[in-house]
């Protein structure tokens, strides 16, 4: 027991897609309750890793659908979580920033970086009111 199987077997993959239909399942009933609102907390209650909700989306495009709403309910608990004052603030805020891509305020760049050379240049000069000093 504890050997690794050896490299490049393919047998060693034990995620069907039912049985990672059941687990998505499964964490899908648990974020509808507002006690979870990262993915981690889901997945430690499963006695999974929380990366493996990804791989199995990833491995099974089935699953896209899924993984947004376990998503999205993790992070609509936080929010709600965080408002009411369930969880210290700055920590809901954090969890929004980390999981979730919030971000305080719009970012924005400019691609243009063109500048048209062909504008006139603007000369002074001196005209007939200005008094010479």
């Amino acid at each position: 027991m504890g050997a690794s199987p050896p490299i490049g077997n393919t047998n060693a993959e034990k995620w069907t897609l039912e049985e990672a239909n059941i687990l998505f399942d499964k964490a899908i009933e648990l974020s509808e309750t507002e006690d979870y609102d990262f993915i981690g907390e889901i997945a430690k209650e499963l006695k999974v890793y929380h990366h493996l909700f990804a791989y199995l989306k990833d491995k099974f495009s089935e699953l896209n659908n899924k993984y947004k709403v376990l998503v999205s309910n993790c992070e609509a608990n936080c929010f709600y979580n965080a408002k009411k004052g369930n969880i210290v603030p700055s920590l809901g805020i954090i969890n929004l920033k980390s999981n979730h891509g919030w971000t305080d305020r719009v970012e924005s760049t400019n691609t243009n970086t063109n500048i048209n050379q062909d504008v006139t240049p603007i000369s002074f000069v001196k005209s007939n009111n200005d008094k010479d000093k």
